[in-house]
């Protein structure tokens, strides 16, 4: 008999509590992957789409090392290993628990085939530290607020890392079975071109970058992972988005250096743990309510009158609204898929309570962009910035797009690496680019309105507007 391993979000072989299980039941292993055929699509998601075909083929090679094919089929899951099952003889099938909406019911109907064919199934936390029933008020109700959730998260104990097999005994047959192949990159990458992309995404580069953090850029965590013209973020979001890494690998990783900290060192690293019990708490938020991948996480500010301007839409998907550290943010997203936290919070802000356009616009546009692209994150984040998720704060969380860029990018550095029109603006006016004299615009080769818009809204008067229209819906929600 054998298991099948159905891999998803978890591309790789290191700390794989499925993998793990799997072998631990002394029984043949058939790895697989299902391609969702949407994922090969052009367009908007090609970069994300060839950022996960490299950890995948990095996955590939792992496997085959520990010595087991992965067969990847095109197609529906349930029918896929219903089909894969009865064609190895496999008794079993195992893998880790997602908790999106979407997720939960694709599993639950690849449960249930697979159980009416006689397969006995089993599912494993791995994707999270905590999951949502493990964390409950004293009500039996799950956290809203995540000062609280945070406390309880830091009593429970944690899961240690699973051994990684030294071998695998891979399923009869699976070696000549035919297997779908991984779209190249772009269609016609060389091989050396797909090397390169799994050092950039796969597994091993996940584990070097996870290294590298730990020696370089944990111990001023605190104060540099927020300033964007620094390398002071972990970078490990894709690889925890994709399972290139277990979060149990990295929370002990961090956890084993902490002991070695004291003072300051020792509190960057504790605040680096609080941005993954922020991935806890956001993924049981998603799981208890599902409806806010659509709608208010308070029902209040679904009553918020949003502006549908397409215009001022489109300049800021194009980081064209004339707001230098939105702009930069926007265009580092569209050229590499990824934007530093701070500055996601800034273009966010910027999106609903200076626009103010719906938070779910800017949050697909994210979602269709971001190679590390997360939806309970994604959501969660959204709707903080938007002050209609948990722990809301309308009046407060208005981020001023230019005090921000000249706290968190006070020379400009950032701004200046992804708008180039303003590379000869002094740091004065690098935020402010249009309170620049004309004779210094002239200087600077940035003339505002000819090489570099003006602001597209006034930010004073649209925060008194969004804070009016939040008043407004909390007063109809109260009725």
């Amino acid at each position: 008999m054998a298991v099948i391993v159905w891999f998803r979000r978890d591309l790789r072989v290191h700390d794989h509590a499925a993998l793990y299980h799997a072998v631990e039941t002394g029984e043949e292993i058939l790895p697989v992957f299902v391609l969702d055929v949407r994922q090969e699509k052009d367009g908007q998601s090609g970069r994300k789409s060839q950022a996960l075909f490299s950890a995948l083929r990095s996955l590939q090679g792992n496997l085959a090392d520990l010595g087991a094919r992965l067969v990847i089929k095109r197609g529906e899951p349930a029918e896929v290993l219903a089909e894969l099952a009865k064609h190895f003889g496999a008794d079993k099938l195992f893998f880790n628990r997602e908790y999106a909406p979407k997720a939960i019911s694709r599993d639950e109907q690849v449960a249930a085939e697979l159980q009416r064919n006689g397969i006995f199934t089993q599912t494993f936390k791995d994707m999270v530290l905590h999951e949502e029933g493990e964390l409950l008020n004293k009500q039996g109700k799950p956290y809203v607020v995540f000062t609280p959730y945070k406390r309880a998260w830091l009593t429970l104990p944690k899961d240690k890392p699973f051994p990684m097999p030294k071998k695998l005994r891979a399923a009869t047959g699976l070696e000549s079975y035919p297997s779908d192949l991984i779209p190249a990159l772009g269609g016609q990458g060389s091989a050396k071109e797909q090397v390169r992309e799994e050092e950039l995404y796969g597994e091993r580069a996940a584990r070097r970058r996870l290294g590298q953090f730990l020696d370089t850029q944990l111990a001023g965590y605190k104060l540099q992972r927020d300033l964007p013209a620094v390398d002071g973020t972990s970078r490990l979001s894709f690889a925890l988005r994709t399972g290139t890494l277990s979060i149990r690998t990295v929370y002990h990783s961090v956890l084993e250096r902490m002991h070695q900290m004291s003072g300051p060192q020792s509190e960057a690293a504790e605040t680096f743990v609080s941005e993954l019990i922020w991935r806890d708490f956001y993924q049981q938020v998603l799981f208890h309510f599902p409806h806010t991948v659509e709608q208010a996480f308070l029902a209040d500010y679904e009553q918020v009158e949003w502006d549908d301007n397409e215009e001022l839409f489109r300049k800021w998907c194009t980081g064209q609204t004339g707001y230098p550290m939105v702009d930069a943010g926007m265009r580092q997203l569209n050229q590499t898929g990824w934007i530093h936290n701070r500055v996601r919070m800034i273009t966010a802000s910027f999106l609903v309570k200076d626009l103010l356009i719906d938070w779910r616009k800017g949050m697909n546009y994210f979602a269709e962009q971001l190679i590390d692209h997360d939806e309970a994150a994604n959501c969660g984040g959204w709707q903080w910035c938007a002050s209609t998720g948990t722990d809301a704060q309308p009046y407060f969380r208005i981020f001023n797009p230019v005090s921000q860029g000249e706290k968190f990018d006070p020379d400009g550095t950032y701004v200046k690496q992804y708008v180039p029109e303003l590379a000869h603006v002094p740091a004065k006016y690098v935020h402010k680019p249009w309170t620049m004299p004309e004779l210094l615009q002239k200087e600077s080769a940035c003339m505002i309105g000819l090489d570099y818009p003006p602001p597209c809204v006034d930010h004073a008067i649209s925060r008194l507007i969004a804070i009016e229209r939040f008043s407004q819906a909390k007063k109809l929600g109260n009725k």
